[in-house]
């Protein structure tokens, strides 16, 4: 087995991530009828299937570009974003992911995955888009208010995320951490 290869983690807690994906995705509000969970929660295993199969690709031409959600109905921008969350809360959970791995190993695999996540969410994103009615009358130099407020949304689950990943990574290595991994204050 080749320790820089996240599928064999992956295969091993696949059915964890799919069941805290859809923990996640239905704890939020659908952002439009193609977004409710019951309609999305078929395409789970074969995205992560997906995830998984880029995680070893080195490739950066997938997706160097940003999609832009122009109508914020795009339920695939939840849809990935639920999923690389509901993928990096169970992988730190487990102690037999993560957790145990040397820092480098770990920031490796770490790495790899948030790639694979967003060349796939990128494309699938963008295809979807490029069907959309609303977002093409919307025409390519006007970006709605809800594409802000979704980007704002992607950051700060995404800060969220890295405070919980530097605070697991501390309680691993017994260090004390001098923030709240939840509210990111100071602790005294």
């Amino acid at each position: 087995m080749n320790l820089g290869d996240p599928r064999p983690l992956l295969d091993r807690h696949a059915a964890r991530i799919l069941t805290r994906w859809r923990e996640q995705l239905r704890a939020l509000p659908p952002s439009s009828a193609l977004a409710a969970p019951e309609l999305l929660a078929p395409l789970m295993a074969p995205a992560l299937a997906r995830v998984r199969h880029e995680s070893v690709l080195n490739s950066s031409t997938a997706a160097d570009t940003e999609s832009d959600c122009r109508c914020g109905l795009n339920p695939m921008v939840t849809f990935y974003l639920t999923g690389e969350c509901a993928a990096f809360d169970v992988l730190w959970a487990q102690p037999d992911a993560l957790a145990p791995l040397a820092p480098e190993l770990r920031e490796q695999l770490c790495r790899k995955l948030r790639k694979a996540w967003y060349r796939v969410a990128t494309e699938e994103i963008a295809l979807f888009c490029s069907l959309c009615q609303r977002g093409a009358a919307m025409g390519a130099a006007h970006v709605h208010a809800t594409t802000a407020i979704l980007a704002a949304r992607h950051t700060h689950a995404h800060e969220v995320l890295n405070v919980t990943v530097k605070g697991a990574s501390e309680a691993v290595h017994g260090k004390s951490s001098e923030t709240d991994p939840r509210s990111g204050e100071k602790l005294d």
